[in-house]
């Protein structure tokens, strides 16, 4: 169990750093779109349509390492009040909540990708992407969140200190 548990928090931890630099390459897509339009007048057929569906994964497969490392917004004015064992009972009853709304999302959202690829459908756009290859993004990243929060929900279960609260640097 151990094992399988390190190998997802890699896994959510090497996602993160991709999709870091996803960020980085959404901004010289569209950089490059903007010099090319603007300066050239030569907009590119690519850079927009592309980097949406770099942004789409690259938000979405972020979520897996947020959770882990307690990055999520969330309100703690009630938390912050409770002694311990209500904070790890808070903390179950909210990952349960997110494992319930993962699983529905991948149950329901499995059918879109699945049926654009049967059918062939595409963006329609000059780029002409495959219109599963956007759909397939919310499925696959709330399965990995799901995983994730299994994992997190198992260890909370289990006595596992409760995490630092993640605060962002001033």
């Amino acid at each position: 169990m151990q094992a399988f548990a390190s190998l997802v928090d890699r896994v959510a931890d090497h996602l993160a750093q991709l999709c870091g630099w996803a960020y980085l390459a959404i901004g010289l897509m569209l950089g490059f779109e903007v010099i090319a339009r603007y300066f050239f007048n030569a907009p590119t057929i690519w850079a927009e349509e592309l980097s949406r569906l770099v942004f789409l994964f690259a938000t979405l497969l972020a979520a897996p390492a947020l959770l882990r490392q307690n990055a999520h917004i969330r309100v703690t004015a009630l938390t912050a009040l409770m002694n311990p064992a209500a904070q790890r009972a808070a903390r179950l009853v909210a990952l349960g909540f997110v494992i319930a709304l993962c699983c529905v999302l991948v149950w329901y959202g499995k059918d879109a990708p699945l049926n654009s690829y049967a059918r062939g459908r595409s963006s329609g756009s000059m780029l002409d992407i495959p219109a599963w290859w956007a759909q397939t993004a919310v499925p696959l990243a709330f399965a990995l969140l799901a995983l994730q929060a299994t994992l997190e929900f198992i260890r909370c279960a289990l006595g596992a200190p409760l995490p630092p609260e993640a605060h962002m640097p001033e």
